[in-house]
């Protein structure tokens, strides 16, 4: 093989390799439709009734970042299981893409009761699809709960409540 043709084949196994690392490195992820921005809750996609929560969701890239969700009219109370419940804070957490149009979050509150005493802290967890159009989202969400004490980072809730029925958002644009 003379040294021109060494040349060629060397050359196309590295641009062929730098090629397919490319590929395997973007696992889908610069195909799928971006969660930044801000999202109202709504109750379906056809009337986009308002439900009460809004999320702002950022991030340097398109692979994780910052949310925080504002919920106004959520029960702190959660159905009378802290009857002295009053007010949380604004939830505050982080989201990760897992596949092209589906990612995963965590965010948590602090809740206090009329006396702005800590009640319990809460964290919400589950994972989002948006849809091929980019305007809506579908949402799973689990709830862990931490006494005042707890240290919610690593300790285990003293109770949790799993598989709430899905829910919807909606992402708000200019018109």
């Amino acid at each position: 093989m003379n040294r021109y043709m060494m040349h060629l084949l060397v050359g196309t196994v590295l641009a062929l390799g730098l090629a397919i690392s490319g590929a395997a490195s973007a696992d889908g992820f610069k195909n799928g439709c971006s969660i930044q921005g801000t999202w109202y809750g709504v109750n379906n996609f056809d009337d986009k009734e308002l439900t009460g929560w809004v999320v702002s969701v950022s991030g340097k890239s398109e692979k994780n970042g910052t949310n925080a969700l504002e919920y106004p009219t959520f029960d702190s109370t959660f159905g009378g299981l802290f009857p002295t419940a009053h007010d949380g804070s604004v939830n505050r957490g982080v989201w990760k893409r897992t596949g092209g149009n589906t990612f995963t979050y965590s965010f948590m509150t602090v809740v206090v009761d009329v006396n702005n005493n800590h009640l319990y802290s809460m964290r919400t967890s589950g994972d989002v699809v948006i849809g091929d159009n980019c305007m809506t989202e579908t949402i799973t969400a689990t709830f862990d709960f931490f006494y005042p004490d707890d240290n919610p980072f690593e300790d285990e809730p003293f109770y949790s409540q799993t598989a709430l029925d899905p829910h919807y958002g909606y992402r708000f644009t200019l018109d």
